[in-house]
């Protein structure tokens, strides 16, 4: 990747997480409605060209649209605070939907890599603390529960170095 590409991503996420910051601050002033506007508007400011596709696409073809898994953290973390708003304005619907993409792509983002970043790392700790029964079918359950195993043993590593990971396909 070159520098200037991954420039822009550093740019995408950076923004992204000042567009979460800025929603969840409204949010604890009180202003939930203008926080929903503000997150359900942000991939559009920030990657016009994709946004809508990514949104209205399966996990793994948004995978493939986002093309960095730098990137697909910051979407994650993106989902995960437009589901806690959602909740908030009590549209537990919508929120468990976002809940529910947010962890489909995590997943897949993680078994494409064979590695989890440090605040990849963080973002799988967030995720095993919502109610994963409710949100994911029993198939997607037991490959959660198969990668929260190996992440837990250390077969999926930080990125340092890829060859030694071990992971088997958690796909089949």
């Amino acid at each position: 990747m070159s520098t200037i590409q991954e420039d822009y991503i550093l740019r995408m996420i950076q923004m992204m997480g000042e567009v979460i910051t800025a929603a969840l601050h409204l949010k604890t002033l009180g202003q939930t409605s203008e926080a929903d506007r503000s997150l359900t508007n942000a991939l559009q400011t920030i990657m016009p060209e994709h946004a809508d596709l990514v949104e209205m696409v399966d996990e793994t073809t948004a995978l493939t649209l986002l093309g960095d898994s730098k990137l697909v953290e910051a979407y994650v973390e993106l989902l995960l605070a437009r589901a806690e708003i959602k909740m908030a304005l009590d549209k537990s619907s919508e929120g468990e939907t976002l809940q529910a993409r947010a962890i489909r792509i995590f997943v897949k983002c993680i078994q494409g890599e064979r590695h989890i970043s440090p605040k990849g790392q963080l973002i799988w700790g967030r995720l095993s603390g919502l109610d994963l029964h409710l949100l994911l079918e029993k198939r997607e359950l037991e490959l959660w529960t198969d990668l929260d195993k190996a992440i837990q043993k250390g077969l999926v590593i930080v990125p340092c170095d890829k060859s030694r990971v071990p992971l088997h396909d958690l796909d089949s």
